[in-house]
């Protein structure tokens, strides 16, 4: 423990999670293809929708989240197809949350199936990273009954990176001093937050791993990419500084508005977040309050929730700064499957003080 220098955090993903939910209350799944299915229809036989997970042994059969269930059913012809049961999901997700707080300093959680914890403090209790990892796995198993995989390292960002490193039942954990090393050999696509769109950009730089990506001018990162420029930089030096925020101590005002249809077209998904920012500002203005942190919500067809922030040094009150930091969120949104909903929020509220405006702000 004394060569860690730093916070702890900790990411946890359920692995599988909505069919490991039906497996967990019908034992007689455990081991076969299960494959959850969101659709429209409300009874009898499943006939239409697509994928919303399946279990490792469907995967097997090249079956996938998103895909559509005529083509999941070609693959998989003897799976057990399930209905979505999101009832179910949300009760096992609390749960498992639940069980994590006993671990957390501050617990984030960041999905139905994912948290993040700063256990910086409570890790002071275990001899080693990896027995505070095998805790935690284990709580979740024993009282929960499902397997996770759990990643820890200094930043919220390479601790999801770690956790993906081993799936299913995984452990990883990724040390201070050999951070920078480990990041080094992984491809920017690894980088949650860093989609095609961005990755694409980033091959015409000739920068394909997070390594090249480290050791590009900030200054050039900046000038191509805005502040998504500096945060990749971070990112890829072990440097990212996101704080784990405790969903208790969000203040904050949000908007959300399902699409007229689902789509993957980052035009239109810009075009509807961007048409909330008024409604917000004005709210702001109506109470009073200054902000310093922009975040943007995505659900997708699937039900999966992602969300991305931004904060500023100091607070906000204009119009510009939402937008922009709009912007450069949106660049960190996967357009892999369809999106159904989007939503806005501006949170680290405060009562307004005197306006900021300096661009070191964004730097």
């Amino acid at each position: 423990m004394a060569s860690w220098k730093g916070r702890v955090i900790v990411h946890v993903d359920m692995n599988a999670f909505y069919p490991s939910c039906e497996q967990l209350v019908n034992p007689d799944l455990l081991g076969k293809p299960v494959i959850v299915v969101m659709t429209p229809e409300e009874g009898g036989k499943i006939t239409r929708g697509a994928v919303a997970s399946c279990s490792y042994e469907a995967r097997q059969f090249g079956v996938r989240s998103g895909m559509s269930y005529s083509r999941a059913l070609q693959l998989c012809p003897h799976g057990i197809y399930k209905r979505t049961n999101f009832e179910l999901y949300e009760r096992i997700s609390s749960e498992v949350m639940n069980t994590l707080a006993a671990y957390a300093d501050i617990l984030e959680q960041a999905s139905i199936d994912e948290a993040y914890l700063d256990s910086t403090k409570k890790a002071e209790g275990f001899e080693s990273m990896e027995d505070l990892g095998k805790s935690i796995k284990a709580a979740v198993k024993n009282k929960v009954g499902l397997v996770s995989s759990v990643g820890i390292a200094p930043t919220k960002a390479s601790a999801k990176m770690a956790s993906d490193a081993k799936k299913p039942d995984g452990l990883t954990v990724w040390a201070p001093d050999k951070l920078v090393s480990i990041l080094a050999a992984l491809e920017v696509s690894r980088v949650a937050g860093i989609g095609p769109k961005t990755q694409k950009a980033l091959s015409e730089m000739h920068i394909t791993t997070l390594g090249e990506l480290a050791a590009t001018s900030v200054f050039k990162l900046v000038d191509r990419f805005g502040k998504t420029g500096l945060w990749m930089w971070k990112v890829a030096n072990g440097e990212d500084d996101e704080r784990v925020t405790g969903n208790s101590e969000y203040k904050s005002i949000s908007t959300e508005h399902t699409l007229d249809q689902e789509t993957q077209d980052a035009r239109i998904i810009k075009s509807a977040i961007s048409k909330m920012v008024p409604e917000l500002y004005l709210r702001l203005g109506e109470l009073g309050l200054s902000y310093r942190t922009v975040g943007i919500k995505v659900v997708y067809s699937d039900f999966k929730v992602v969300t991305r922030d931004t904060s500023f040094n100091n607070p906000k009150i204009d119009h510009e700064s939402i937008v922009s930091g709009v912007d450069a969120l949106l660049d960190r949104i996967d357009y892999h499957l369809p999106i159904r909903k989007v939503g806005l929020r501006l949170s680290s509220l405060s009562e307004r003080g005197p306006r900021q405006t300096r661009i070191e702000d964004w730097l």
